[in-house]
């Protein structure tokens, strides 16, 4: 399986969702809604899988390239994605499912991303969604990392607005691919990608969220992690692990505020 998402949403119990299967998988149908596992925690040394039927808890149809993020209340937040089939359709709907009914629902399109793939999805701590970069194939382009779409969890009904970006700075060059994470302060990291012509960044950014009117500021020592894209930023209580990607090896910084 590649290009599926893990979730948590609780302290026993994890959501695989979407990916492709592999040659060996016994999973064939890449075109239904039955991407569905849970991996149930409840005794670590003896973790044990479940697959779930086609449809299950009305899941949304077998997609790769999205994100997923899970908020305080353990609902999970499926943004973007392409279908599986190979037919290469990029897709616009975006899903929260709530493990406790347990269901997936389409999430609110007005102000919202377009269809996506590519992009990050981080989760701040006072509830705000945010979801910026990636490529959109209806626009045929890359959105600029002025564009940042904000949902706020905690509100009801949900609903999507746009951030305001201080223009009083440089911006991060649009990408698609890049690793992205929330550092312990608050603020958004995001390292490398590739851009429209497959070439890597090697760059490195901090979004500061401290501010009503956010602000990108590049980190020149992020640039030490040389050029990668399809990477991962774990956080580690006050530090970041970049894994993956382009090189081999992973490395261990500490965040910047």
């Amino acid at each position: 399986m590649s290009w599926h998402t893990l979730s948590a949403f609780d302290t026993s119990h994890v959501l695989l969702f979407g990916g492709q299967p592999g040659p060996n998988s016994p999973t064939v149908l890449v075109d239904f809604a039955d991407s569905i596992y849970l991996l149930d925690l409840s005794l670590p040394l003896v973790p044990v899988w479940v697959s779930e039927a086609v449809s299950w808890a009305n899941q949304p149809v077998r997609r790769i390239y999205h994100t997923s993020v899970t908020d305080a209340a353990g609902r999970v937040y499926i943004i973007g994605g392409e279908l599986a089939d190979g037919s290469n359709k990029i897709l616009s709907e975006h899903y929260l499912f709530q493990p406790t009914v347990p269901s997936f629902i389409v999430l609110p399109s007005e102000n919202g991303p377009p269809d996506i793939i590519g992009h990050a999805s981080v989760l701040l701590s006072d509830g705000r969604l945010l979801v910026f970069g990636g490529y959109s194939q209806s626009l045929g382009s890359f959105f600029p990392l002025s564009t940042i779409w904000v949902l706020d969890t905690l509100h009801t009904p949900l609903s999507w607005s746009l951030l305001q970006i201080s223009n009083s700075s440089s911006l991060p060059a649009p990408r698609r691919s890049f690793a992205a994470t929330c550092l312990s302060n608050g603020n958004v990291l995001i390292h490398g990608g590739t851009d429209a012509s497959q070439s890597n960044f090697a760059d490195g950014w901090i979004l500061n969220t401290s501010q009503s009117v956010m602000r990108w500021v590049q980190r020149e020592s992020l640039s030490q992690l040389g050029a990668r894209r399809d990477h991962c930023a774990i956080p580690a209580g006050d530090l970041i692990l970049f894994d993956f990607g382009a090189l081999p090896s992973g490395y261990l910084i500490r965040p910047y505020s």
